[in-house]
């Protein structure tokens, strides 16, 4: 395990338990939907607006030195498919290049999924 590319699941873990200290009812899912709003409000400020527990999120990461795109980025990552966590753990491809092929597989097993349900609907649809 490289220590400068793997270093990013310590700070992930570190983060998520102060997050949970500070924030108790912010849930898995929850913390997902609430840093991708933050992430983009954060990259793009004049576009966008948060207000409430977001804002008090926003400004506990900006006061704990964290940059909230890049606290998003290593959630996304905590998703990577195994096969695809490997090779970054193995260097042989970068982080943005895991979110990619992680998005791009999502979306073909997703688009294959919708294929296969609407040929069985044409499919019951025919036998009536």
């Amino acid at each position: 395990m490289a220590p400068a590319r793997e270093m990013w699941i310590k700070k992930v873990n570190k983060l998520k338990f102060l997050l949970e200290k500070e924030f108790p009812e912010l849930d898995a899912r929850n913390m997902h939907e609430k840093m991708s709003k933050i992430a983009h409000y954060h990259y793009n400020r004049k576009n966008s607006l948060i207000l409430g527990q977001d804002k008090k999120i926003y400004n506990f990461l900006i006061e704990n030195s964290y940059n909230p795109y890049t606290v998003y980025r290593w959630l996304l990552l905590e998703k990577v498919p195994e096969d695809i966590r490997f090779q970054l753990k193995e260097q042989q491809i970068s982080q943005r290049k895991a979110i990619k092929l992680s998005m791009e597989r999502k979306r073909e097993n997703d688009s294959e999924l919708s294929k296969t349900i609407r040929q069985m609907g044409l499919r019951l649809v025919r036998c009536m």
